[in-house]
């Protein structure tokens, strides 16, 4: 072999490799740039006609106002993933004497003490939940706002949350939340009893210490859908969910569909729980942090150079 051919066969390969550098990338650097022509549509399915309309399988969209708490979507989805968990709204209010409440809010009495531990055991995180419970969710709005504490006949009657709180029933919601809240406060002097058990719908404790008498009342909150009188929903277990569509295609009231939104990422496990308020609401995406400073500038690099 010649030196010239010998040459041309070294400098060929570099200088189809240099070209290639000046040609328009092919794929793309998610999460760092956006990625075009995903389909919009949702994945809808018409149980009467045995028809599904093609679109997206992703997030979920609940619609809240067709829903009737038939479980449907949640039997279907038993046996291949178990994402879908049935839930309802509850409301934890703390009832106290008038007199109680006014040491509390002064700055005296032990009633601050209970309020601290109860709310720190709603807006802690979970440790991983079983499977089959709904306590793997955020509390969206959770707050203890005292200003809109509600007095009648010697009462004062605190809400500690705005947002429901979605829970399969009221003993996982205490088992969840209150029960190592509840052992922490006995060994200070509080001492707790059940004063009335409505299971599932409600549960009432009382617990008292220094001679302040307090309730802890759980109980389910009427959302007011008529076609859904228990306000009874399904949540969706996103660590789970294979997108197949099984429980879009069981539901026989058209309250399902799976919108074009993947991008459901989170740093906890409890954050790819959503509850009924959040598969009804828009889309919420949480895609993955750009983590890598040099591949966000190229992709933003590119973006900028119409590449």
């Amino acid at each position: 072999m010649s030196a010239a051919t010998l040459l041309r066969e070294i400098l060929r390969p570099i200088w189809v490799a240099a070209r290639h550098v000046f040609f328009k990338p092919y794929t793309y650097k998610y999460p760092y740039e956006e990625i075009p022509n995903l389909p919009s549509e949702n994945y809808r399915f018409d149980p009467k006609q045995g028809f599904a309309y093609p679109g997206f399988k992703g997030r979920h969209l609940l619609i809240l106002e067709k829903c009737t708490g038939c479980s449907l979507c949640d039997i279907a989805c038993q046996n291949i993933a178990e994402a879908i968990t049935m839930v309802y709204a509850f409301d934890v209010i703390i009832e106290a004497e008038e007199k109680d409440y006014n040491e509390f809010a002064s700055g005296r009495g032990v009633l601050s003490e209970l309020l601290d531990r109860v709310v720190e055991g709603f807006t802690r995180p979970l440790v991983e939940p079983g499977p089959g419970t709904g306590g793997s969710h955020p509390l969206l709005g959770f707050f203890a706002d005292l200003k809109r504490v509600v007095k009648a006949d010697g009462k004062a009657s605190i809400r500690l949350n705005s947002d429901p709180i979605w829970e399969h029933n009221s003993a996982t919601l205490y088992s969840n939340y209150l029960d190592e809240q509840f052992s922490q406060l006995e060994k200070s002097g509080w001492s707790f009893s059940i004063l009335e058990d409505k299971f599932p719908d409600a549960i009432v404790y009382g617990a008292s210490k220094n001679g302040c008498s307090v309730k802890i009342i759980i109980q389910k909150r009427d959302l007011k859908y008529p076609q859904n009188k228990k306000s009874y929903f399904p949540q969706v277990d996103y660590g789970r969910c294979v997108f197949c569509g099984f429980c879009v295609d069981a539901c026989p009231f058209y309250a399902l569909e799976m919108t074009p939104d993947v991008e459901l990422s989170s740093i906890s496990r409890q954050g790819l729980v959503y509850n009924p308020y959040m598969l009804a609401g828009p889309k919420i995406s949480t895609n993955p942090p750009s983590t890598n400073p040099i591949d966000a500038f190229y992709g933003w690099l590119r973006a900028k150079l119409g590449r």
